[in-house]
């Protein structure tokens, strides 16, 4: 399964190659340490009461605050969440089935945002997606969007050279 299964159409997204003549597991053993931006916003953001354990999988911390892999496989690795807005902000379970429960939601108050990792012809890549479920939570995300596009493209561009390093 790929990112176009999960997320075929999007309203907002981005994307990030390296050179890389590695495995994708290479991306799911980078640790907290090798992603120091991501580190610092939640630092700040945190005012300094979150700590995490630098040698902790980057994405093991991801999944454990409401994102979910939706597909794995040798050469590419698809991660998501769908988030309720409003009265009962936070991410929504996926179940057993994550990636048919992530394709079905489409009721008004949620957004959905799945990003992959993918190795072909001696490229990594990452691509992010998001899709909100009406216009106003498309409006709202959009403003968030506005405030980490940049900083979300440089996590993920230190994560692509993480994950070379380790493949090296």
């Amino acid at each position: 399964m790929r990112l176009d299964d999960v997320l075929p159409r999007w309203q907002f997204g981005e994307h990030h190659d390296i050179a890389f003549s590695g495995s994708v597991a290479a991306v799911e053993r980078v640790t907290w340490r090798e992603v120091p931006l991501f580190r610092a916003l939640l630092f700040a953001g945190s005012l300094g009461r979150t700590r995490m354990p630098a040698d902790r999988p980057f994405l093991t911390q991801l999944t454990a605050g409401g994102f979910t892999v939706l597909s794995r496989s040798a050469d590419a690795l698809v991660v998501g969440a769908v988030v309720r807005v409003g009265d009962q902000t936070g991410p929504v379970p996926l179940g057993d089935d994550p990636a048919a429960t992530f394709r079905a939601v489409d009721e008004p108050g949620h957004y959905k945002v799945a990003f992959d990792f993918r190795v072909q012809d001696g490229v990594l890549r990452t691509e992010t997606r998001v899709l909100a479920t009406d216009e106003d939570t498309r409006r709202r995300f959009r403003r968030y969007w506005r405030l980490i596009r940049i900083p979300s493209g440089l996590i993920r561009t230190e994560w692509l050279r993480a994950a070379r390093r380790r493949s090296a």
